[in-house]
């Protein structure tokens, strides 16, 4: 007001109060006058109703949008429903991974209470970890908890373990991780109702297509799966561990070697995989499945699925990582 009245006034205004006038200006009251090189009052009651009459105009403009937006979303809704590869009335297909993205940004920044995170792939990308670090310390500063299963060898790869240490010993809520020997499914589940898992459905699909589920029972089936693998694993906060070589190749006289898919097929055995989930997520029928199998149990002289999986449980061949292989020119 002080300012205000020695611009109206005419008077200098001093040069310690040259933020006042900028925020006269910023509000309308002033306006400066270039050519004289100072600032001019303007009517106050002028400014307060071209003011008004721009904000009821602005408001008038809003409530047009929200009373339209009802429609506008029903219209809508019809040609996205089509528009997406549906398993069922719950379950969504996503294989652009600006959409992963995306849905996962979205269903993320809305957690209320839990994100469950199961990433059994190699090591990730600085990158990818950068923008989960962002992410996941805005959902933790909301007072979300959060638990992520990795395989074991992140153990060995610092760009993963800066991230866990940043998020486990952070100031506030802090995020949970725990790592894993065996083999278990990528998944993202977010307060028990939403979850992303990998997609075994569409042939020929890009590597980072997904599922969105929103179906209850199938959330409340992969939220126990990972509580079961949780209880499984060991738990990590960041530390490295003493680098060993990537066991590529078996060193001991005579050790049996397996394919990369008898690896597939033995951790599926492993994990209590029902055969047909297996073979279908392999590509191959039941029947090639079990003479697999056979084959299996003659090279490792095993007369049962236990003994089988005992006896690869305690082999050299059991140590090879192929979370990060390319394909099978290792073996």
């Amino acid at each position: 007001m002080r300012v205000y009245g020695l611009i109206a006034g005419g008077e200098p205004v001093p040069a310690e109060d040259a933020p006042v006038v900028d925020e006269l200006v910023v509000l309308g009251f002033v306006v400066r006058d270039e050519v004289h090189d100072r600032p001019v009052a303007l009517d106050p009651g002028e400014v307060a109703r071209r003011r008004m009459d721009a904000m009821l105009q602005e408001a008038a403009e809003r409530v047009a949008v929200l009373s339209a937006l009802p429609r506008m979303t029903e219209q809508l809704a019809g040609p996205y429903a089509r528009a997406q590869w549906r398993a069922g009335d719950g379950s969504e297909y996503l294989d652009d991974p600006a959409v992963v993205n995306a849905r996962l940004d979205d269903v993320i920044g809305s957690a209320e209470c839990e994100i469950l995170a199961a990433q059994p792939g190699g090591p990730r990308t600085e990158a990818q970890l950068a923008r989960s670090l962002a992410r996941d310390t805005a959902a933790l500063d909301r007072g979300v908890t959060k638990r992520t299963l990795y395989r074991a060898t992140v153990r060995d790869t610092p760009v993963t373990a800066q991230y866990a240490r940043a998020m486990a010993t952070r100031a506030g809520r802090r995020a949970e991780f725990r790592t894993l020997e065996g083999p278990f499914e990528r998944a993202i589940i977010v307060d028990r109702r939403v979850a992303f898992v990998e997609n075994y459905l569409v042939e020929g699909a890009p590597e980072h297509a997904a599922w969105l589920i929103t179906d209850r029972a199938m959330v409340a089936y992969a939220a126990a799966e990972f509580d079961a693998k949780w209880r499984l694993a060991d738990p990590w906060h960041g530390e490295l561990r003493g680098r060993t070589p990537a066991v590529d190749a078996i060193p001991a006289p005579g050790a049996v070697r397996t394919t990369r898919r008898q690896r597939e097929i033995l951790r599926d055995v492993v994990a209590g995989r029902a055969q047909q989930a297996t073979a279908q997520r392999l590509g191959i029928s039941l029947r090639t499945l079990t003479g697999e199998i056979a084959e299996l149990k003659s090279l490792f002289d095993a007369e049962s699925l236990p003994q089988l999986t005992f006896k690869w449980g305690r082999s050299p061949d059991f140590r090879v990582d192929d979370s990060a292989a390319a394909g099978e020119a290792a073996a």
